[in-house]
């Protein structure tokens, strides 16, 4: 469910804003298309909003600024380019609704904020599956979820370390792992994702998951500790 939710949302945001703009573009065509050109923005806020950090509130208000103008840049650009190369309108000819700043980020930020209640009330509802299948030296192996401590990205290959001590090694990258298990495992490096049920303790820079004590990047700091305070709290 985890791996489809997000596509199938943004079809129905796409449809939405599509139906929207039918009413001030000629033809459902253009509105399907303007309303498709819109999703790089949209995914672009999306998927660096969860790297802004305000313990520094400079910095954040100033990385904030940069994502709206980065985002609105290319919400723009995709109108225009599409209008002009599919339709031959130039900005002039479009209504100045669909070029209204504010407008643009109110949308973003509603199907955002939308995709993240439903992903809490909906996605986390459904029950994880209890074993996982892959492939390990050549066989068909399966194991429950629960009981992988952390998986690891080392040149390669990747390992599964389980709570038994056993190691299984796959071909299937850290990337795929990330997106099919559940929310119970975390990204805390770029070589590791950790199974939050078995960590036993940790810093602001290392969690300890079974006998392996597992190195927090900067990158992924800000995420973990947001991640810990929701489990503790």
């Amino acid at each position: 469910m985890k791996r489809y939710f997000s596509i199938v949302y943004w079809l129905g945001v796409v449809l939405l804003m599509s139906l929207v703009f039918a009413s001030v573009v000629d033809g459902y065509s253009q509105a399907l298309l303007l309303a498709i050109m819109f999703l790089p923005g949209a995914l672009l806020a999306k998927f660096f909003m969860k790297d802004l950090s305000f313990e520094n509130k400079l910095k954040g208000i100033l990385h904030s600024c940069c994502l709206a103008l980065a985002t609105l840049l290319t919400e723009y650009l995709g109108i225009i380019f599409t209008s002009w190369y599919l339709f031959r309108l130039t900005p002039g000819t479009l209504p100045d609704l669909i070029f209204n700043p504010v407008l643009i980020w109110l949308l973003l930020a509603a199907f955002i904020a939308m995709e993240r209640i439903l992903e809490h009330y909906i996605v986390k509802t459904i029950p994880p599956d209890e074993f996982i299948t892959f492939t390990s030296d050549r066989k068909k192996v399966s194991i429950r979820l629960d009981s992988i401590l952390f998986v690891e990205s080392r040149d390669s290959e990747v390992l599964i370390s389980t709570s038994d001590n056993t190691t299984f090694r796959t071909k299937m990258k850290i990337s795929q792992w990330e997106s099919v298990l559940d929310d119970r495992f975390l990204r805390v490096h770029r070589s590791y994702l950790v199974n939050m049920d078995h960590i036993s303790h940790s810093t602001a820079n290392e969690v300890t998951v079974g006998d392996h004590t597992i190195e927090v990047s900067r990158k992924y700091r800000d995420a973990f500790r947001r991640s810990v305070r929701k489990i503790s709290s």
